[in-house]
């Protein structure tokens, strides 16, 4: 299905509609698995082809975007640059890293972190000892709050405020037979994942798929999750909480305390000869 990508105006005189639109094009193309042509793009943009065919010659021209012989669009490697130069900002990722490769060769099961970003999950770290979903996750991918386990942790330890804003622009779609599709029965796991301190994934974004999270927390507020992800076929739920709950709650104990000793750095202006 082709993705539809909104292109906001906050109707303000500072907001830029033409760089949105500019992005929403990078957008669509970030989430197919195909190289586009300029109908569909249009259509999944929302836009007129001539103008989205100006917005993809920039691209083009600046790198972004690559132009196959027949008329077709798809990401060029450039723009990896951007999204791994700001994931290696991330001081989570710097900090997880060598812990959660361990922890992947502890278990010998994959190992992902996530961080939330607005009503989705975006991986910033994987460690893949087999492939379980039919269509692989890479550092970068978006997916679905409710649907994850990383997903819920972070979302049952949210301050309950921020928590509600969240779930009521939270669109509960159905993945599989086995998805959450309530916001009543969602918050009712919340609670419970809130309580037990860890969220389980039972088949609930990928058939075949079962997995276990816990929050990494930083002064108590959620800023990541890790998971282990397992197949179906070699784990029940309960000896998916008792064989690497243990090792992954040790493992994100170490990470927050970590991030709690962070000291902030002072970023110090130095001056050049001419001033």
């Amino acid at each position: 299905m082709m993705p539809k990508v909104p292109t906001p105006d906050d109707g303000s005189r500072t907001f830029i509609q033409s760089l949105a639109r500019g992005m929403a094009v990078l957008e669509v193309l970030s989430q197919c698995e195909r190289p586009l042509n300029l109908t569909e793009l249009a259509e999944a943009v929302g836009l007129n082809k001539v103008t989205v065919s100006r917005f993809c010659y920039t691209w083009v021209r600046l790198g972004y975007v690559h132009r196959t012989p027949d008329k077709h669009y798809h990401l060029a490697p450039k723009v990896l640059s951007l999204g791994y130069g700001a994931l290696c900002c991330m001081d989570i990722r710097q900090v997880g890293e060598p812990y959660l490769q361990e922890l992947s060769r502890t278990l010998g099961e994959t190992v992902n972190m996530a961080v939330r970003d607005g009503i989705e999950i975006l991986y910033v770290d994987r460690y893949v000892t087999e492939p379980i979903m039919k269509h692989p996750l890479h550092i970068g991918a978006r997916l679905p709050l409710h649907c994850t386990s990383m997903g819920k942790a972070i979302l049952a330890f949210l301050p309950a405020k921020e928590r509600n804003e969240v779930l009521t622009n939270l669109p509960l779609h159905i993945v599989t037979h086995r998805t959450i599709t309530t916001l009543e029965a969602l918050q009712w796991e919340l609670d419970q994942v809130r309580r037990q301190g860890y969220a389980l994934n039972d088949e609930e974004l990928s058939v075949g798929l079962r997995s276990i999270a816990v929050p990494v927390l930083k002064h108590g507020q959620p800023v990541a999750a890790v998971n282990v992800a397992v197949s179906t076929s070699r784990y029940t739920v309960e000896a998916l909480v008792e064989r690497c709950l243990p090792a992954l709650k040790e493992t994100v104990r170490t990470i927050s305390d970590l991030l709690a000793k962070q000291v902030p750095v002072r970023r110090v202006h130095r001056r050049s000869e001419g001033e």
